[in-house]
């Protein structure tokens, strides 16, 4: 095993599956559906702007009001 798989899971078909570290991402509470949702990538900009952990209720929110 070489240095960059230290840590990584070998399994019996040969495969290599090396661990994710998101453990430690932002979550917040879905207003809606109350359920947390952590962080992505494709929010990294607008993370403080997000409210909603789906385009589902955030349509749902706007039935709401």
């Amino acid at each position: 095993m070489c240095c960059t798989c230290v840590g990584a899971i070998l399994f019996s078909s040969g495969a290599i599956q090396l661990p994710h570290h998101k453990l430690a991402l932002p979550e917040k509470i879905c207003p809606v559906c109350q359920r947390p949702f952590s962080w992505r990538k494709k929010w990294q900009r607008d993370w403080a702007m997000v409210k909603y952990c789906s385009e589902r209720c955030r349509r749902q929110s706007k039935g709401l009001t």
